[in-house]
């Protein structure tokens, strides 16, 4: 199943990239300041102060950054993100200046005020390299988000193309397909059981070719095909299962895929024992949000399955809605649960 979430890890895969990407922003913003300020070019003005305001600014401006693109992801709360960023900047920065302007006062025995008065030039240059060190970082952050939603795109356009495919293979002519069974219908004569079989069955099929054509359906109309689908499965299992459906009227009007549900319920049939000392029980029930097929477990030996079908299921929705299809087992039960989609 593909991964769809953007994580969010450090910016630089190794540590070594961080020292040497620090070590030289250091020195360049060490050099142009002090080129600019037209102070005295050492080691102890220039390098050391450099190194120790970057190293605090750039691991500060990191983890500021990472946090709100965790807590508050851009494409979701652009307007939390820059608000709570910003605040963050700035406390960060009050942090520092307080903290520089104690040095000074330690050091130097002047007061706050004449502190900030005679190093404005470094305040403001610290403010400059902060906005630069954010903005570095925040350009990382799109670049990796816009990579990711491309290569997210990618992959749900090649499944939806591979379930579209898959579904085109598994067609027959439809033209040939219901001729036959009109055909059929003609000689089932005074046979109502058998004749009820084969309308459900042109039933079913119509709806099968049909709903390949959208890419969600209601569940009312999935309910009402699933029905006959049931009936049909009556006539090879007889009353060795049941089907126990409990849906909310209001959730009828949510979607889903077409044919999920009825592939979920087919799942049931291919891959359990159904027998008269093993009857297979089975629920569709709905919690608002979602709709869960639960059933007990009882598996095959050798169910008849390719194991194609849930996963058909979790790549259309993966182009849906994204994600969202949840399995549970254990060693007596089996359930599945698949979002409802709101209705465009």
């Amino acid at each position: 199943m593909t991964e769809n979430k953007f994580n969010i890890r450090i910016i630089y895969p190794k540590w070594s990239i961080l020292i040497i990407s620090v070590f030289v922003a250091s020195l360049l913003i060490g050099f142009t300041f002090n080129l600019l300020l037209g102070t005295q070019l050492t080691i102890v003005n220039v390098l050391l102060p450099s190194i120790l305001n970057t190293v605090v600014l750039w691991t500060g401006c990191t983890s500021i950054v990472i946090y709100t693109w965790k807590k508050f992801p851009w494409e979701s709360r652009p307007g939390a993100h820059i608000l709570v960023e910003t605040g963050l900047i700035l406390l960060l920065l009050i942090a520092f200046v307080l903290c520089f302007d104690l040095y000074l006062m330690y050091s130097e025995g002047l007061t706050f005020i004449q502190g900030v008065k005679a190093h404005s030039n470094d305040i403001v240059f610290t403010f400059l390299i902060t906005f630069l060190i954010t903005t570095i970082h925040e350009a990382v952050f799109f670049y990796r988000q816009w990579k990711f939603n491309f290569s997210k795109s990618i992959i749900l356009e090649k499944d939806n193309i591979e379930a579209q495919y898959n579904a085109l293979k598994s067609q027959v002519n439809p033209h040939f397909l219901f001729n036959s069974l009109n055909s059929l219908m003609s000689l089932l004569d005074e046979n109502p059981k058998a004749e009820q079989y084969v309308q459900d069955l042109s039933d079913f099929l119509r709806y099968v070719l049909l709903s390949n054509m959208h890419e969600t359906v209601s569940l009312q109309e999935e309910l009402s095909i699933i029905e006959k689908y049931i009936h049909l499965q009556k006539l090879r299992f007889g009353d060795n299962f049941d089907v126990e459906i409990s849906i909310n009227p209001k959730s009828k009007q949510m979607h889903i895929p077409p044919l999920a549900l009825q592939m979920l319920l087919e799942n049931c049939f291919k891959h359990n024992v159904i027998s008269k000392g093993k009857p297979l029980h089975i629920k569709i029930y709905d919690n608002t949000e979602s709709i869960t097929i639960h059933n007990n477990l009882q598996k095959l030996t050798q169910p008849e399955s390719t194991g194609q079908g849930l996963k058909n299921i979790e790549g259309r929705y993966r182009f849906v809605q994204g994600d969202g299809v949840k399995v549970v087992s254990d060693e007596n039960n089996f359930s599945v649960t698949i979002p409802l989609i709101n209705a465009l």
